[in-house]
């Protein structure tokens, strides 16, 4: 008996999902919405899930804040409240509600003035291994829109999404998805067998082929012709894109990175060889930044320009397969021995004096502090200035890992389809990454006017330094033989047009013949 008891007891530990309310205050966090995802057998059945920020769509409030601190907000009031009827309230409303508000707040001797913000709309879309996809607004849980879509019968892969369109891949076809409200734009058939699920970059969607190629269908022009390129190996995982721009990276199991635009005309920038095996996910940062580390234990970060940039290399000494993430300056990644590294996103040099040990997943991070499953089952929480453990909740173990490095939100699925939403004591409205925000008009301005510039070599040629090395006999300069570009003759190095050096037409060097023929 006190042997089933115990082993009762371990089970019921190890099938913890969820941070309890006590669990959380521990922590720091409190729980913003829990809700059941639609899914035929729970967790095991999501295909893929994807947190996505759409700088395009805005939730406006009207808020009553204190006259002498703006920054102190009494109350706020969404535009899209619904309202009894269950229609969205408006701005006239909602400024109405906060007119009462802060003549109320005068009766009580605080003055008050009425202010108003705009946050990006997030949203957490799931794909179900039936087809089944779902949006949710991921600040409230409240579902959006919700479709079923292709033949279970075919294979379902990752999905796409973008400001305007979510793609499903099924089998051989690309289905486009209004984001809006999901409704199904296109099914356009493709030539070649996805390996992953699909990837937006602007106006298209681009993914892996299994014949060792990238293909990129347009999502405005369904019937345009496909870009399509092929390449040295097999993707080994989906294409990153870098945060508000349109290249990506990915990485083939011939050891090679590759670097691609898909602005106007897609096209393939450079690619680099790698030291080893890069089977984890490219992480990218702002900026066209990208990181990843080998099997060989080198760690790299390159900058996306049109010619490719190896800002620096590193050796760590242990295998890497695991995607980094980037919080703030910082490039966490960690090796198949559980060691938690962090590196200065410019110079790759080692930010904490020692690694961080049996960590097995990364979550996310909140307030400076990064939450990780461990290798013994339990989730920690490391502090992301130091690298020391700073809690660890015994037993509690996520059934899958939804990594969010946009906002200040941690997202736990559990083994039924649950999802568990959680933020900072007091943080009622998100804040996202640098590289998440909404682009200035002066960045947009400038991203334009690099996209204009002209390409500085041949795309899929290897990168400077990687591949193919520079002419040692200085390519591209003069030509030390004289053949010059434009057709022109030079002047001939062995006196041409002057008198024969060896006299020919002058009297015979060797004299008369001794035989007199």
């Amino acid at each position: 008996m006190a042997v089933f008891c115990s082993v009762f007891s371990l089970n019921t530990v190890g099938a913890i999902d969820f941070l309890t309310v006590h669990q959380a205050s521990r922590l720091g966090l409190v729980e913003a919405w829990q809700r059941q995802i639609t899914l035929p057998a729970g967790a095991s059945s999501i295909v893929d899930q994807k947190l996505y920020v759409h700088n395009n769509l805005v939730r406006e409030y009207i808020e009553v804040v204190r006259a002498d601190d703006e920054e102190n907000v009494l109350l706020r009031i969404p535009t899209d409240r619904v309202d009894s009827s269950g229609n969205e309230i408006g701005k006239e409303e909602a400024e109405r509600l906060a007119r009462n508000e802060v003549r109320r707040f005068k009766r009580r001797g605080i003055e008050a003035k009425i202010a108003s913000s705009q946050v990006p709309i997030i949203r957490l879309y799931t794909l179900a291994d039936d087809g089944t996809v779902e949006s949710r607004d991921a600040e409230t849980g409240e579902v959006v829109w919700m479709v079923r879509v292709g033949e279970r019968r075919y294979k379902y892969l990752g999905m796409g999404v973008g400001d305007k369109y979510a793609t499903v891949i099924n089998g051989g076809n690309v289905i486009e998805l209004d984001a809006a409200n999901g409704e199904t734009i296109a099914s356009v058939p493709v030539a070649n067998m996805p390996i992953y699920g699909a990837l937006q970059v602007g106006d298209y969607s681009i993914f892996a082929t299994i014949q060792n190629g990238i293909e990129a269908y347009s999502l405005s022009e369904p019937d345009r012709v496909p870009f399509r390129e092929t390449v040295i190996g097999q993707a080994l995982a989906i294409p990153t894109r870098a945060p508000q721009s349109n290249k990506l990276a990915w990485t083939t199991d011939r050891e090679y990175f590759y670097c691609m635009e898909a602005s106007g005309n897609p096209s393939l920038l450079f690619r680099l060889k790698t030291d080893g095996i890069v089977s984890g996910r490219v992480a990218a940062a702002s900026g066209d930044r990208f990181y990843f580390g080998s099997e060989a234990g080198q760690i790299y970060g390159v900058r996306g320009t049109r010619s490719g940039e190896v800002m620096w290399s590193k050796p760590y000494g242990e295998p890497f397969y695991e995607t980094p993430i980037i919080a703030g300056k910082q490039v966490l990644i960690h090796s198949a021995f559980g060691n938690l590294l962090s590196l200065d996103m410019e110079t790759g040099d080692s930010k904490w004096e020692h690694p961080a040990t049996s960590v097995d997943k990364l979550i996310g991070m909140i307030n400076g502090k990064v939450f990780a499953s461990s290798l013994t089952g339990s989730l920690v929480v490391i502090d992301l200035e130091t690298g020391q453990r700073i809690a660890t909740m015994a037993g509690l173990q996520p059934s899958r890992i939804l990594i969010n490095t946009m906002t200040n939100r941690l997202y736990l699925i559990g083994r039924s389809g649950y999802v568990q939403c959680l933020h900072a004591e007091g943080a009622v409205m998100p804040t996202f990454q640098e590289a998440y925000q909404t682009k200035s008009e002066e960045q947009e301005e400038a991203q334009k006017e690099d996209e204009k510039k002209p390409e500085q070599n041949t795309p899929g040629l290897d990168a400077p330094g990687f591949g193919t090395p520079a002419d040692p006999f200085g390519g591209g300069g003069a030509d030390p033989f004289g053949n010059p570009d434009d057709g022109g003759a030079a002047a001939d190095p062995f006196g041409g047009g002057g008198a024969d050096p060896f006299g020919g037409g002058g009297a015979d060097p060797f004299g008369a013949d001794p035989f007199g023929n």
